[in-house]
């Protein structure tokens, strides 16, 4: 997972602790070439192929690489120029002019691999000693890849880190029953162990009895880097769990107390959040963050004046700080001292001019008071900054039908409705002005009824700033300002905008744990629209039998509603149950039988299934209903070569598809294959090569790729592409997504290729 906005926080406490465990060390200051080149590679391959190589040298016009498989050439040559460049231009360089590639000998560990670290008695394990040079073999024995580089990059940095390195193995060394923790291969009994009795502990607590107060807790540092493990994945529940056992070792530490809060916040346990920001602030009395915390936690409960204490303490802290001023305001607005919340917007206004929310309180106080000049001129400024503001926008509205000014006002509630179709409230003041106003007199028309006032309603600050984080993709600090919104009651918009959150992150799970929390709130019945997020969550999270059944669920309360049916049909596919997914998309198709997608799937069932006449039928159905269904086409012109028959008609499907995705590898993939097909090997073997640079490496585009080699007598090649496909599928084999040969035939190609390679 992504870190997000909230890696910068956790990489300053990183920064903070290590002083702690190590004794200060003289930092290296040549910076190893090949770290950096490494950290240029991964940005410009990307995430997935980086798994899958190594720098192993640099000389200097050449980058060698080693690669996990064959299956990765392709698409990192298709690279070679892009990367050159962007190694050039990100090092200021103009010296690298080619990548050679080496593929990682059979015997070798892949990259991405992870080695189980072997288990050593406690008497077994080396005497740290802190003035011993760092042996990095000793980094062998960290499993997590994430935290093998943490303590690779710090190795760089520091010249004696034997200490830490003690901690962290001799801690992994001492547990040794229960559960094994996801990435570490380090077994854990339940819950989590103290280590009491661990090589590591005892042995720092004999170097404290010598130096007393020198060397810290190593059990913080080792639940310190399990809270890193678990908040990169997004597991902010565990990473809380952890980060509370660093709290308990090193009590005393202001950051970690700070850090702990805002992962209680995270995870909505507002009272030990509070709690501990209430006995942290007895030791730390300045600590802004704790203040801040502190504050919005009794704002959420409705503790006006205590909360604004702690605004006040913070604007007195950190004067440039415009949110202790904003909530300070807010503050002093629901305690109705309207003109003191004034002069503190007024502030907002003042220390942070491109602040929307600023402008916005600053107006709705001048409304409040009666200025409306100056309220408008406010209102407008917070629209300006924010258009899509609907608070901003209603109060703007409001202060301008005041002053009469009925023209501007209908403009703004035009606006409105647009912005907010459900609120009909907006939508009959604006057919009620709009129907009054009289653009020749430029007024109202005579005899109009003075209309009521619209009523003005006190948005929430902490809706309103989450939604401004979301906007901006500062994921964890919306995440922070929405479990405050759900601190006041059940809010079905901001927990479905969590669960969307959790999402974006890669953890489906805790999506499905926020829909799950709304429904156990509630008490009426769930909707279609819940029904089917969740059933797509738990999709999403592998849980397919789970899905099925809220699909059920969803068709019994909308019989009627073709897409839960369609839906239906794909979850119904996913589990191999074809003969319900036929019923249930012959089902919608009864429904709508006008959506092409509907008969391309009952056209992909039924080739499943073995009906290759009739899923032909149904594919000719959706190019009748979208000639543009290119994967139709494709589907046709595949089925057709794979059964060696009507390949000219094949040739115009595949020609049709490409023509609408001409970059589509599968496409390509299909293409070659019926060149294969009707004995025109040569121009098979270009479009497949072509389709290596446009997909991920797949088993049954190697298989082809293999049999075009044999057919054009290049052995050595075809036994090459045949044996990257056999380890592909072999990959596959517990997880199939698709079509994969068999493997049989696949080992028999291969012995076959291997037998006419040795005769003489």
């Amino acid at each position: 997972m992504t870190n997000g906005p909230g890696r910068p926080e956790r990489w300053a406490t990183l920064r903070n602790v290590l002083p702690d465990l190590l004794t200060a060390i003289p930092e290296q200051q040549d910076e190893d070439v090949t770290e950096r080149i490494g950290f240029v590679w991964e940005i410009l391959v990307g995430e997935k192929l980086a798994g899958h190589t190594r720098i192993t040298r640099v000389t200097e016009k050449t980058l060698f690489v080693q690669v996990d498989g064959p299956e990765w050439l392709a698409p990192l040559k298709a690279l070679d120029t892009r990367i050159l460049e962007g190694l050039n231009r990100s090092l200021r360089t103009s010296c690298f002019t080619r990548i050679h590639y080496d593929i990682r000998p059979e015997t070798q560990p892949p990259s991405s691999n992870k080695r189980k670290p072997k288990r050593m008695r406690h008497t077994q394990l080396p005497e740290a000693n802190p003035t011993l040079p760092v042996d990095v073999g000793s980094l062998d024995r960290i499993a997590d890849p994430a935290l093998k580089e943490t303590l690779t990059g710090l190795a760089h940095k520091f010249r004696f880190v034997a200490l830490a390195l003690a901690c962290v193995v001799g801690l992994s060394n001492c547990a040794t029953i229960g559960d094994t923790v996801p990435g570490f291969d380090i077994e854990i009994a339940e819950g989590t162990p103290d280590f009491e009795d661990s090589y590591a502990v005892r042995h720092i607590s004999k170097l404290n009895e010598q130096n007393p107060g020198r060397y810290r807790d190593p059990r913080a540092y080792y639940h310190f880097m399990m809270d890193l493990k678990y908040e990169r994945e997004g597991d902010f529940d565990m990473a809380a769990h952890h980060y509370a056992k660093v709290v308990e070792h090193e009590p005393g530490k202001e950051d970690f107390i700070t850090h702990l809060m805002v992962l209680y916040l995270r995870i909505g346990k507002l009272d030990e959040a509070l709690q501990l920001g209430q006995r942290g602030l007895r030791t730390f009395p300045d600590n802004v963050r704790m203040h801040t915390i502190v504050g919005d936690i009794l704002t959420s409960r409705g503790r006006h004046a205590e909360a604004l204490e702690h605004y006040r303490k913070v604007s007195e802290l950190d004067p440039k700080s415009p949110r202790a001023f904003l909530m300070a305001g807010t503050a002093l607005r629901f305690l109705k001292e309207y003109e003191a919340s004034r002069e503190w917007f007024h502030n907002v206004s003042v220390i942070d001019p491109a602040n929307t929310l600023g402008f916005f309180y600053y107006g709705r106080s001048l409304l409040d008071t009666g200025d409306l000049p100056a309220a408008e001129e406010k209102l407008k400024k917070s629209v300006s900054l924010r258009p899509s503001m609907i608070e901003a926008r209603q109060a703007l509205a409001i202060t301008l039908e005041k002053q009469e000014k009925y023209q501007e006002a209908i403009t703004q509630y035009r606006i409105l409705k647009k912005l907010d179709p459900a609120n009909t409230v907006v939508a009959d003041r604006y057919d009620t002005l709009n129907e009054a106003w009289d653009p020749v007199t430029e007024t109202l028309t005579s005899g109009t009824q003075p209309l009521p006032e619209l009523p003005l309603a006190e948005p929430d600050i902490h809706r309103m700033i989450g939604a401004i984080f979301y906007q901006q993709v500062m994921y964890l600090e919306a995440i922070d300002e929405f479990r405050l919104v759900l601190a006041q009651g059940e809010d079905k918009e901001v927990r479905f905008t969590i669960a969307r959150i959790y999402e974006v992150l890669g953890r489906p799970d805790k999506a499905v744990q926020e829909i799950e929390a709304y429904r156990a709130q509630k008490d009426e019945p769930d909707t279609v629209e819940v029904l089917l997020k969740l059933a797509r969550l738990y999709g999403l999270d592998g849980s397919m039998s789970q899905s099925v059944d809220l699909l059920g669920l969803a068709v019994n309360r909308d019989p009627h509603n073709h897409r839960l049916f369609h839906a239906l049909t794909l979850a119904y596919m996913s589990l191999n149950r074809n003969e319900e997914a036929l019923q249930t998309i012959d089902r919608a198709i009864a429904l709508n039988n006008s959506h092409d997608a509907y008969y391309f799937e009952k056209g992909a069932l039924l080739e499943r299934m073995g009906k290759y006449e009739e899923a032909i039928a149904n594919m000719n159905k959706a190019l009748e209903i979208n000639p543009n269904h290119s994967n139709a086409h494709n589907f046709i012109g595949y089925m057709y070569a794979s059964r060696n028959i009507k390949l000219d008609r094949a040739l115009y499907h595949l020609e049709q598809a490409l023509s609408i995705q001409p970059r589509n590898g599968y496409f390509l993939d299909s293409l070659g294959w019926i060149y294969y097909k009707k004995g025109e090997p040569e121009k098979a073997l270009t479009h497949i090569k072509k389709a290596l640079i446009y997909t991920e490496p797949d088993p049954v585009l190697y298989d082809h790729l293999g049999d075009i080699y044999f057919s054009l007598e290049n052995i050595e090649e075809a036994r090459k592409a045949w044996k990257t496909s056999l380890v592909l599928t072999r990959q596959r084999l517990n997880n199939a997504a698709g079509e994969i040969p068999d493997l049989d035939r696949l080992e028999s190609k291969i012995r076959n290729a291997e037998e006419l390679l040795h005769t003489p």
